[in-house]
């Protein structure tokens, strides 16, 4: 009977072996972080293989992301735990399911096919909430004593969450509520009606983890698992940076590297004191834009909400305070407008008006005014985290490649780190392609402008005799400087066998 007893629980075991399917693996991680399955404890590594009821725990000033058979993935910020509930694909859309619950700490995912094929079958519970999807790109921090302010004061309990593309819906004891692309949300407790919040929540950001920058392990490539190869970077930005689907948006995790020159920070007895001049409703613009004649403008300044709101009627029966809000009227319209939290900025482009000369259109970003006054000394970086794709007076939309920002206030001095350039393909006007390039260790100064980009040049697709020319005008913007918007212009006397061409863009940096 022993004999017996024995191996029918050895044919049970074995069989329940064969029944588990893994249901992801370990992307990557940086710092520590174990699993729970069936009472044991396992210490995570990069390409473990993770199941349906396992819990992961991630340790302090560690980060990790997994990614599911379904293709989705899931970064986990320090001291989060996380539990697969209820997981299978086998690419039936009615039987597959991805259940979550973040037990505490935060993630952000993006949904794979399971979300896709059928959205009624995801979801990531929370102690406050369920939330599902409608297909999307979303971050959630759920808190119980143990969240922070940025100031290190202790932070509210309940859900926090952000959409960076998408829909999801929210739901518990008071309904079911709907949030949108860059829509921002406060959940109390389980049946308390979320806030609708009009900025990024600070809790949001993974701040106190200390596992940004930190190169991660990552897993080896393989055709399951939906592993990647190479050395990834778990922690993700705080940047808050989000998608559009305008095809003139462009986003760029703004790069947690280390310093790219010996820089020193601002001295203590140099902080910056408040301003006498601080104003709660001043907004700064920064704009690329062609005139009547066809000649390109780069134009900065401080708006109240009144000059703003007069500025652009299509919003004016809109109430908006501030940089966020101003943003938030824009969507509500269905403008596409791009954004960084670490920042507070906002950019987005504007098609030309019918009739006008130029077919460049107009590209704008702006931010908070800053309330405090520039350091006298000190330096700082800023990283490029997004902005508008460049567009020219042939209709023509390129690409722009962006460089961090060394800012000496002392010399009211600013240089950038690497190169930037904007290309241009051909289109039906201009079969010749066009790369302008601004050198690295260029210099202009803080301040009011344009300042003209020495050494500018174009590296193909004008003539040899023609003249390059660049410009920049940029501002400080968010209520402690946290934020660099500038409108840059190029322009060329003469392309190749064509015309003079102007292009211009907007782009934001993060201070680092």
């Amino acid at each position: 009977m022993r004999i017996a007893l024995m191996l029918a629980l050895l044919t049970l075991l074995g069989l329940g072996a064969a029944r588990a399917q893994p249901a992801g693996r370990v992307l990557a991680l940086a710092g520590d972080a174990t699993l729970s399955r069936a009472g044991q404890q396992l210490p995570l590594r990069a390409g473990f293989i993770v199941e349906s009821g396992d819990v992961l725990a991630v340790g302090e000033r560690s980060a990790l992301q997994v990614r599911f058979t379904d293709e989705s993935v899931v970064a986990l910020r320090a001291n989060s735990e996380f539990r697969i509930e209820d997981y299978r694909f086998d690419k039936n859309a009615e039987q597959d399911r991805s259940v979550m619950g973040l037990l505490k700490g935060g993630m952000r995912t993006i949904t794979g096919l399971i979300g896709k094929a059928n959205q009624k079958n995801y979801m990531v519970r929370t102690a406050t909430s369920t939330i599902g999807i409608r297909g999307t790109h979303f971050a959630v921090v759920s808190c119980n004593n143990d969240c922070r302010n940025t100031d290190g004061t202790p932070g509210p309990n309940g859900t926090f969450g952000g959409v960076t593309d998408g829909r999801i819906t929210v739901s518990n004891s008071s309904g079911q509520h709907e949030f949108g692309q860059q829509d921002y949300f406060y959940v109390p407790s389980a049946d308390a009606t979320p806030v609708r919040l009009l900025a990024p929540p600070a809790i949001l950001n993974d701040r106190s983890s200390g596992a940004r920058g930190r190169t991660a392990a990552a897993a080896p490539a393989s055709g399951s698992g939906g592993t990647a190869a190479g050395g990834e970077t778990v922690a993700e930005s705080n940047s808050g940076t989000r998608t559009s689907t305008s095809p003139q948006l462009t986003v760029q995790t703004a790069p947690a590297t280390q310093l790219l020159s010996p820089l020193t920070t601002v001295a203590a007895n140099e902080q910056p004191s408040v301003s006498s001049e601080r104003n709660n409703n001043q907004i700064t613009v920064v704009e690329t834009r062609a005139d009547h004649m066809n000649r390109i403008e780069a134009t900065a300044a401080n708006y109240s909400v009144l000059q703003l709101r007069s500025e652009a009627p299509e919003i004016s029966g809109i109430r908006f305070t501030d940089a966020a809000s101003l943003a938030a009227a824009f969507r509500s319209i269905g403008q596409p407008v791009g954004a960084s939290a670490a920042a507070g900025a906002y950019w987005m482009y504007g098609p030309p008006e019918p009739g006008e000369n130029s077919r460049l259109g107009s590209h704008h970003a702006w931010g908070d005014t800053p309330r405090i006054q520039l350091p006298g000394s000190g330096t700082a970086q800023y990283n490029y985290v997004g902005g508008t794709a460049p567009t020219d007076n042939y209709g023509r939309v390129g690409s722009f490649s962006g460089s961090n920002l060394l800012m000496d206030f002392g010399a009211r001095q600013i240089k950038n780190a690497s190169t930037m350039s904007m290309s241009f393909g051909t289109n039906a006007l201009q079969n010749t392609a066009t790369v302008y390039v601004i050198p690295a260790n260029t210099t202009w100064q803080v301040g009011g402008g344009p300042h003209p980009l020495a050494g500018t040049a174009c590296a193909s697709g004008c003539s040899a005799t023609s003249t390059t020319t660049g410009s920049i005008n940029g501002r400080f913007v968010g209520a402690a400087l946290q934020g660099y918007t500038a409108a840059i212009t190029v322009g060329n006397s003469r392309l190749n066998t064509s015309q003079p061409n102007v292009a211009g863009n907007v782009a934001a940096f993060a201070r680092q």
